[in-house]
């Protein structure tokens, strides 16, 4: 169709209302019900301009986009209400025809009014499809809407090339992830912290965060692990007419490979390798250096396996030699590449990586290193990216660990529920306590009563490894979260070992006694026991099936109930936990 034909097509469409409104659901997995649906157009069946994208682009081509917009936002306002549509509308509006000085003021919140919906159901959708310059002036048009109650959200975050500036000026309710960061993403360990990342940040700025374009069980499940909690794509149904309303719960079942705490693994490190055959020759790697400066290294492998690494500075240093390139340039790679280039499975957490670079028989810190999966090659990893990585998680957890014991706190502690939880994986949860820890410090003072705490710390710490995770909740309260099957047995030998060191916190007087003369909570001087730890425990079971506030409920009681247990254990079973 000629030029003028899709401009008199156009013209035809706005004249005729011929737009036809469809709806994609917004679900929250975390509830599986839907959350609301963001409303979509199309142009008539078999016209050239039926797709939203030359539809708009023709639009904005004749200087129509906001003429347009106007008419798709009435038609989707009237179909969400005529469908009956729970939850929020979610309507786009690109910067360009916000900012155009004919957009109609006022008429989405006129329109909303008479179909009986409040503003604050109502998302104003920005999408970077349509970029504007002028951000100071989309800021002030965008408030308009917000001060008129409506919700706001900026659409394909990375995708364009202003979307953080956008996030940080707007502060939007809403924050959709660009598709390109979720396709693949639970096999890509660089979108999975990109994700990471904006989910922390949302938290922290009280924004909601929506993964659109799913189209895998797998790429969900990832999602969900992530924390993240509203979800939208084909997977979870299409743009239609008449969306679909229920989220299978099936979807959100799959359970994934572990993965280790933080990402520490050598997968999140992974950079794309240039590749080249054993029997390159030495001059084409020279100009693959000379025309990518920021190249310093090449991987040679072949069929998939990884034989060895060419570095940049050895490649000029054979150069550099009076007649070396002659001598060398046409020598294969395999001649003089590094067969002993450290090889790493991708699931290799950080600290092993980090000691094998520094291992007593590295004689230098290697800048490489090649990383596989299945023996296979998938990429290449840089020590300074490690140590940047080694050097933000130190900062990360020394920013939430306990200021005493330096183990995790709070913060850590939950994101290692959420992480078992996520996984579908069963877990223990011991809770430790101290008994008769006040009357102690009442009489030997807060730095002794310190040295205690610090006591029961180093003994968890032994137990800390992939499969046990040891935090510190504050004062003298303590968890280990395993999923160790042996996990009730080394609660067991932590309280024995805590009973056979605590004579040294004693005088000879206490100990011999075996008590200590204190007040009680009731300002009475009595007798008081020496101070135990106790540990309630709550076993796969039980925490398969409670809820964040249930659980903290339950091991509260199990610790409880541990205290008055001569042995001073006790593990809560799944009868018990109805009644407890």
């Amino acid at each position: 169709m000629s030029v003028i034909d899709l401009e008199k097509e156009l013209a035809k469409i706005i004249n005729k209302q011929s737009i036809n409104a469809i709806f994609q659901p917004i679900f929250n997995i975390t509830n599986q019900k839907v959350h609301g649906f963001e409303a979509l157009s199309r142009g008539p069946e078999h016209s050239p301009l039926f797709s939203p994208v030359p539809l708009f682009k023709t639009a904005e081509h004749y200087g129509k986009l906001s003429e347009l917009e106007t008419l798709c936002r009435s038609i989707s306002i009237n179909a969400f209400k005529a469908c009956q549509l729970n939850g929020k509308l979610f309507i786009n509006i690109s910067p360009k025809a916000l900012l155009d000085p004919e957009h109609p003021k006022g008429l989405t919140l006129q329109l909303i009014k008479q179909m009986g919906l409040r503003p604050e159901d109502v998302v104003i959708e920005l999408s970077e499809q349509y970029p504007a310059d002028d951000i100071d002036l989309l800021k002030d048009c965008l408030n308009h809407y917000r001060n008129q109650g409506f919700l706001t959200a900026i659409d394909d975050l990375g995708a364009g090339y202003s979307g953080l500036r956008l996030w940080s000026e707007l502060s939007p309710d809403y924050v959709k992830i660009d598709r390109h960061f979720i396709h693949q993403i639970d096999s890509t360990a660089v979108k999975q912290e990109f994700v990471r990342s904006i989910v922390e940040l949302c938290q922290n700025l009280t924004c909601k965060v929506i993964a659109e374009g799913i189209e895998t069980p797998e790429e969900l499940t990832m999602l969900k692990q992530l924390g993240v909690t509203y979800c939208q794509g084909y997977l979870l149904g299409r743009p239609h007419i008449k969306p679909n309303t229920h989220m299978d719960s099936n979807l959100v079942s799959m359970p994934l490979p572990a993965q280790n705490r933080y990402c520490e693994t050598a997968e999140s490190l992974c950079a794309p390798a240039n590749i080249a055959t054993p029997d390159t020759k030495l001059k084409q790697l020279s100009e693959q250096f000379i025309t990518q400066p920021a190249l310093q290294a090449i991987v040679i492998a072949e069929n998939g396996q990884a034989q060895g690494i060419v570095s940049r500075n050895h490649i000029l240093e054979l150069f550099s030699t009076p007649y070396g390139r002659a001598l060398h340039e046409n020598h294969p790679a395999s001649a003089v590449m590094d067969k002993q280039v450290l090889k790493i499975d991708a699931s290799e957490p950080l600290s092993s990586v980090s000691q094998l670079l520094t291992s007593e028989h590295a004689t230098t810190v290697a800048q490489q290193f090649i990383i596989l999966r299945h023996e296979k090659l998938i990429g290449i990893g840089h020590t300074k990216d490690l140590l940047q990585r080694i050097t933000e998680h130190r900062i990360k957890v020394a920013r939430h660990a306990n200021p005493l014991s330096n183990l995790p706190g709070n913060v850590p502690i939950q994101e290692e529920l959420k992480r078992l939880r996520s996984q579908n994986k069963a877990f223990f949860l011991a809770y430790f306590d101290l008994c008769h820890f006040k009357p102690y410090n009442d009489i030997y003072g807060f730095s002794r009563g310190d040295e205690v705490i610090m006591e029961v710390a180093n003994l968890l710490a032994h137990h800390q490894h992939d499969r046990s995770f040891v935090g510190h909740i504050g004062g003298d309260d303590f968890v280990m979260i395993s999923t160790c099957a042996d996990a009730i047995s080394h609660s067991q030998k932590i309280i024995e070992q805590f009973e056979a060191s605590k004579q040294t916190f004693y005088s000879p007087e206490h100990w011999q006694s075996q008590t200590m003369h204190a007040k009680d909570r009731q300002d009475k001087m009595v007798d008081h026991p020496l101070i135990s730890l106790c540990v309630g425990v709550l076993p796969p079971e039980v925490t398969a099936s409670t809820t964040d506030h249930e659980l903290s409920m339950l091991s509260a009681d199990a610790k409880k109930q541990a205290k008055f247990a001569k042995n001073g254990f006790y593990s809560l079973n799944k009868n018990q936990q109805k009644t407890a």
